[in-house]
């Protein structure tokens, strides 16, 4: 299979440095003449609306036929089965596609064009030619290098494509950053995953290879929630919010087709030989061990049913018009019962702000443990926000919040059961596999509550990037939450702790016991120094 280019977005943090440095001098010289413009392009004409499926029909699926008399026993109640393994999480996501026979709905914020991607494209392609209307909308911040394929892609009758706050200038980014950044720094999060309106994902992963353990750089450490119930009729709706959106955009409308000559034949010519391959063929067979959807079906596993609450951004939020109301963060925080023991909050970039810090600050001062677990400045794909949630280390810690740091390189012993059979099967590199980073969201209160989802708790989620998440009120899920970070933290972590001086020092458990760092590990002087700076700019709530 032809290999397409790899995007270089770093997932919610927009960046320049792919963009050529004089070109960005002459936009930026443009500019300065020009204000108040806004790219956003016009609609050149209403996309073609596929058959709208009818109630009757969707409830006649193989999916309904097993999970409505379920939700009729559980009346008012989601059903939940929790995804942490990337294999099993990617294994969700193939085999639903291959069940749903009416309808497939997909958000997310990048679609790489990898070995995962190309899997998953494969299956919508299988999916759509047997008759399922596919919907798939993405966030256009990263589609720069897929474009032409998601322009093949739609030329099937079944599969509509389209892309959400989108650059006008296709080739020149930079120029809509420079002529429109209060648009274009805000990007939609939202990862969503909908099959025949009876079984819905969300959590943190993306479709690219960091996610599902594949990648010969490094992996993202995550998790996903599968829904069945009551949740999933709102996140449809959220999902039919943004795709009927004046921000979303038929691929067609917007992606020049003479500048692509990609047909859809090709496309799948490519996709089936990319599917045929050894390498490709061993890694679904480590997937294969993965049944999550079969042994739910069957009802080997049983379904967790619980009061849930869908908490999602309104898309207005892109174009700064959404009420208080229809924010995120408003209906959690109206969600969540009063902490009375413990909260453990997990976020790959954690950046509190004031606001924030005196909360946890005030929680950990009334008694209750409050855990954080974040990205360690070399387990950070984005440094920039390490800056900021440094900045707030000190005072937490004298608070007595606990926190701890995700680790880039974990001890051999600790790695993934699968990291082996995939570097020999799959042909990754051993070296990427055992290099990770924190991508999870997700925070367990009490023994009471679970939060999921793809909002970080920072700035950009709260206020910039639209999200979805899902809180569980399931007790037997937040004492596991709370369990497996009592076992596992000094294995994945440094944990930070103030000596008698008061500074801060870093802790890490090794097979040759404890370590103690009296400076950030793996930071260079220079690094430091250059973070330092950053985090005197006035650009915190950008992070």
């Amino acid at each position: 299979m032809t290999q397409f280019s790899h995007l270089n977005g770093k997932h919610t943090k927009i960046s320049t440095t792919t963009y050529n440095k004089s070109m960005f001098a002459i936009y930026c010289s443009i500019a300065i003449t020009i204000t108040g413009c806004s790219t956003l392009p016009k609609h050149k004409f209403e996309a073609v609306q596929q058959t709208e499926i009818q109630p009757i029909e969707l409830n006649q699926t193989t999916l309904a036929q097993i999970i409505q008399p379920l939700q009729q026993q559980n009346p008012e109640l989601t059903g939940y089965h929790i995804l942490f393994e990337p294999l099993e999480a990617l294994a969700a996501r193939l085999r639903l596609i291959d069940k749903a026979e009416k309808t497939l709905d997909l958000q997310h914020y990048i679609w790489d064009n990898d070995k995962v991607g190309a899997l998953a494209l494969h299956a919508l392609i299988r999916a759509a030619d047997r008759g399922v209307k596919v919907r798939l909308l993405i966030d256009d911040n990263n589609a720069k290098s897929t474009e032409g394929i998601f322009l093949a892609l739609a030329q099937h009758p079944n599969i509509e494509v389209k892309l959400f706050n989108p650059y006008r200038f296709r080739k020149y980014r930079a120029l809509d950053m420079v002529l429109d950044l209060k648009r274009i720094n805000r990007r939609m999060h939202n990862k969503s995953f909908i099959a025949d309106h009876q079984v819905a994902l969300i959590g943190g992963r993306n479709m690219t290879n960091q996610y599902y353990n594949v990648s010969d750089n490094y992996q993202f450490s995550d998790v996903d929630v599968m829904l069945v119930g009551t949740a999933v009729t709102d996140i449809s709706q959220s999902f039919d919010e943004y795709w009927q959106h004046n921000y979303a955009y038929d691929v067609r409308e917007i992606v020049n087709q003479k500048s692509h000559r990609l047909s859809y034949k090709s496309l799948k010519q490519q996709l089936d030989e990319h599917y045929k391959r050894a390498t490709v063929q061993n890694y679904l067979d480590l997937t294969s061990n993965s049944q999550a959807i079969d042994s739910i079906i069957s009802r080997d596993i049983p379904l967790n049913w619980v009061k849930a609450e869908v908490v999602k951004d309104s898309p207005d939020k892109i174009k700064s018009k959404a009420k208080k109301q229809e924010h995120l963060n408003f209906q959690l925080i109206n969600h969540l019962e009063q902490p009375e023991k413990n909260i453990d909050l997990i976020s790959a970039y954690f950046v509190p702000e004031k606001k924030g810090a005196k909360i946890l600050n005030e929680l950990a001062q009334d008694g209750i443990e409050v855990r954080v677990l974040t990205n360690s400045f070399q387990a950070n794909d984005v440094a920039v926000v390490h800056a900021f949630y440094g900045k707030y280390r000190q005072d937490l810690l004298e608070h007595g919040v606990q926190l701890y740091e995700f680790l880039p390189t974990p001890n051999k012993d600790d790695l993934d059961k699968h990291t082996e059979d995939l570097a020999k099967k799959a042909k990754v590199n051993i070296k990427g596999l055992s290099r990770s980073s924190l991508h999870a969201k997700l925070m367990a209160l009490d023994e009471k509550q679970v939060f999921i989802g793809s909002f970080n708790f920072d700035p950009r989620s709260a206020y910039l990037n639209t999200e979805i998440g899902v809180l569980l009120n399931s007790p037997p899920l937040a004492q596991a939450v709370h369990a497996t970070m009592d076992q596992n933290l000094s294995k994945y972590a440094y944990k930070l702790v103030l000596d008698a001086n008061k500074k801060i020092t870093w802790q890490r458990q090794t097979p040759q016991g404890p370590v103690i760092y009296t400076k950030e590990p793996r930071m260079k002087w220079w690094q430091k120094a250059s973070l330092k700076i950053l985090s005197w700019l006035p650009i915190e709530g950008f992070m």
